[in-house]
């Protein structure tokens, strides 16, 4: 389990980590965009299948028109953000559970992960919490 002040202090590394934190969403976000980071709150509740989830991080991350609702053009998203620009990321994917049982969810970690060690090559911290 991670804490919120411990990716904010640098103490944990980009990739995924499990969220050890009773703030809610909007005050994780305050806390996360205070240093210069910008965060994106996927709210899993109405997550159930691959449309929907990606509906959802194409909200929570602003994507532009162009993104093509795909697992090809989530790649490309992830690694890009250059409409968001900041100092570092933060995706908190908010009620997971039900999605992570799916059999895509592999290859949304893998999607995730892939993203954030692009991210560490250009000395951007790239954090996704799961709660």
């Amino acid at each position: 389990m991670t804490t919120l002040a411990a990716v904010l202090d640098g103490a944990v590394e980009s990739g995924i980590h499990q969220l050890d934190d009773l703030d809610d969403a909007a005050t994780i976000a305050a806390r996360v965009e205070s240093i210069g980071w910008r965060c994106f709150v996927v709210d899993g509740t109405a997550v159930s299948d691959k449309a929907s989830f990606l509906a959802a991080v194409a909200a929570a991350g602003e994507f532009p028109e162009w993104f093509g609702h795909n697992w090809d053009a989530l790649a490309d998203s992830l690694s890009d953000l250059s409409w968001a620009p900041a100092a570092g990321y933060v995706w908190l994917l908010e009620h997971h559970d039900a999605y992570a049982a799916s059999a895509e969810w592999p290859l949304v970690r893998d999607l995730f992960e892939a993203a954030a060690q692009r991210w560490v090559q250009a000395g951007v911290p790239f954090v996704t919490l799961l709660r």
